[in-house]
């Protein structure tokens, strides 16, 4: 699994004009193609590159500031229906870094492959709030650790160590089973450890072969992690795309 953590920077400005204290990391050679749509979707750092696999041009903008899909707006049609596949090589002097540096590496190939133009502003969206549920928070909190957080997960469970509730939060947001954006609201600073267990929603209608009496992943949140999600419309700043071009295939 991918793990990339990019700050948003809350600005109006076009980011092509955005003043930096210097020039964007850039990979040191990068391919990028049509993709095959075989029904799979990855993004991954391993080995000193970065590979992605059938994914659009606003999923590959996601991951580049950090954000849910959902909050990339605008565009030509074809950025959220072509998927592309990228095989970039990461410079020796960002290899130990790889995770603070891959993001904007990705976001330079963007604006120098796709000529992508994009702005920041707030927009407000149907989500949900993240918030305590009435019985409190049952999570344990961290320990101290200079190692980080990760988050490891698949379709029905999740197992986090480390764990701001603001990193949560954006988990959900990309979660299949919520479909929405998810904003944090709990007023807890921790980090925290803990395991979130939840049936999946089934997407081609079919019975499980077993019975299954786990709980949906809402249920599941408020009973395992002592939160709930309330619907709400959220504030969230999207990143809106002002011009994007198909990239020459190589």
């Amino acid at each position: 699994m991918m793990k990339i953590a990019l700050s948003l920077l809350f600005a109006t400005l076009t980011l092509a004009q955005t003043p930096d204290a210097g020039k964007k990391p850039e990979f040191e050679v990068a391919s990028i193609r049509p993709a095959v749509d075989d029904g799979g979707h990855d993004a991954d750092t391993d080995k000193g590159r970065f590979t992605t696999h059938n994914l659009t041009l606003k999923r590959l903008i996601a991951i580049a500031y950090d954000i849910d899909v959902k909050q990339v707006l605008g565009g030509p049609n074809w950025t959220d229906s072509d998927s592309y596949d990228i095989n970039a090589k990461i410079p020796e002097e960002f290899a130990a870094r790889k995770q603070d540096q891959v993001p904007q590496m990705l976001q330079s190939l963007l604006e120098d492959r796709f000529k992508l133009v994009v702005h920041r502003e707030p927009r407000q969206l149907s989500g949900y709030a993240l918030v305590p549920a009435k019985q409190g928070p049952k999570m344990a909190i961290a320990k101290p650790s200079e190692n980080g957080s990760d988050m490891h997960s698949n379709n029905s469970q999740a197992k986090a160590r480390s764990l701001t509730m603001d990193q949560f939060a954006r988990y959900l947001s990309r979660n299949r089973d919520i479909g929405k954006v998810v904003v944090n609201q709990t007023g807890l600073t921790d980090r925290f450890d803990f395991e979130l267990n939840w049936m999946p929603v089934q997407l081609d209608s079919k019975p499980n072969a077993a019975a299954d009496d786990r709980a949906s992943i809402f249920t599941a949140i408020q009973e395992q992690l002592g939160l709930r999600l309330e619907a709400a419309k959220v504030q969230v700043q999207a990143i809106i795309i002002d011009h994007a071009e198909k990239p020459e295939e190589n």
